[in-house]
């Protein structure tokens, strides 16, 4: 687990493993006018739950709402009014999760114009004091773009996966954001700029950006310790595969100094740009397979290996770190693999002892193992045991 150091010296570390693992698991979910869904009460179980059914019968869906209760938001991108059954003002969905710390229970009501969640009864005002909490790994076809994407995907992921770890990283990472709205909004005026308010915003940026840089340099080397641990399991050790990171600012031992300096020589060309271009927003997150860059080299088979291996990694990590299995999610993950890269992946579900999700159009293709229930699923309806 991340331990913070002292405020904007950029120090941070993380705690040695737990010794025992506790294991979350989805007890029970239920559903009201959730999109395809009019009404749902599922129990679910430890080990494999398989989802199956033909395409376009709701098992996504089915996934994204386990998703949503334990994560407490939508898959990225989902908005509320697409998460309201056709013709309805809201949706509701139930979950009893089972953690550590006992039974808890998640209502959340999803309307066009927000949602509301309970946890436990009380009121969840902030979603990012609770981010991690009932973790989860969610697997998707999408998921490539991790690797294929923009620079905003790549230090988004590595966010994500810190805080789920270190929940007040995401805190953190909005009031940075803010910090560089205001600095940029005074970039732009036209109006006479007054110097002591800029080195305020100067220094929470550097305050803070030293924080999230110091984080996200030291997830990367548990990460690259991860990734070579699972490229040499799965007979690949001949891969190197490692994340990188580029500094937008000239690193110093005292990281909040060093953006201090950088905001400090950028000012005369970010006036002249109307944003802040120095700073963790600017910083350079990369994937590199045998030295060389994966967004640019990597043929569609080595990325797509390079994210299952990414997923094992942080499913290891997160374990390590809080010593708390995470719930899986797969969605139709299996149709996007080669034999050899399904091979890779149930050899890896093949070691996980917590609970998983996994969509199919053909449950027969996931190998069974351990406990195994099925939940067929057509037009919104779902049976179990079939």
């Amino acid at each position: 687990m991340v331990k913070k150091g002292p405020a904007g010296s950029g120090e941070a570390v993380f705690s040695q493993k737990k010794q025992s693992v506790d294991q979350v698991q989805l007890k029970h979910l239920s559903l009201r006018n959730y999109r395809n869904y009019e009404n749902l009460s599922l129990p679910f179980y430890p080990g494999f739950n398989v989802i199956h059914g033909r395409n376009a019968q709701g098992k996504t869906n089915l996934l994204e709402a386990i998703y949503l209760v334990c994560g407490l938001r939508p898959f990225s991108g989902a908005k509320n009014s697409e998460l309201v059954r056709f013709g309805c003002e809201a949706s509701l969905v139930k979950g009893e999760i089972l953690s550590g710390n006992g039974l808890n229970e998640v209502h959340i009501t999803v309307k066009k114009e927000g949602r509301h969640t309970r946890l436990n009864s009380k009121t969840v005002r902030s979603i990012s004091q609770h981010f991690g909490r009932f973790k989860v790994v969610l697997f998707l076809p999408s998921d490539i773009e991790i690797v294929k994407g923009g620079l905003q995907a790549r230090r988004n992921y590595l966010d994500s996966v810190i805080s789920a770890v270190y929940p007040v990283h995401i805190k953190q990472l909005r009031d940075y954001q803010r910090a560089v709205s205001q600095r940029n909004h005074m970039l732009g005026s036209r109006e006479k700029m007054s110097s002591l308010s800029m080195e305020l915003w100067d220094e929470q940026i550097a305050g803070i950006g030293a924080d999230i840089v110091s984080r996200r340099v030291e997830m990367i080397k548990s990460f690259n310790r991860k990734l070579a641990e699972v490229y040499g399991e799965h007979g690949e050790s001949d891969t190197s595969a490692r994340v990188s990171y580029g500094f937008s600012f000239e690193r110093k031992a005292d990281l909040g100094e060093g953006i201090r300096e950088a905001l400090s020589r950028n000012f005369p060309s970010d006036k002249k740009r109307g944003h802040t271009t120095v700073g963790p927003h600017r910083d350079r997150v990369g994937f590199l397979l045998n030295g060389q860059d994966a967004s640019r080299f990597a043929s569609q088979g080595q990325s797509k290996n390079l994210v299952l291996a990414l997923k094992a990694s942080e499913i290891r990590l997160f374990k390590e770190h809080t010593g708390t299995n995470p719930i899986l999610l797969l969605d139709d993950i299996t149709s996007e693999l080669d034999i050899k890269r399904r091979s890779f992946l149930f050899q890896t579900l093949s070691e996980f002892t917590g609970q998983v999700f996994v969509t199919s159009t053909d449950k027969n293709e996931i190998p069974r193992q351990g406990e195994f229930h099925s939940f067929f699923v057509d037009s919104g309806r779902v049976k179990a045991g079939a």
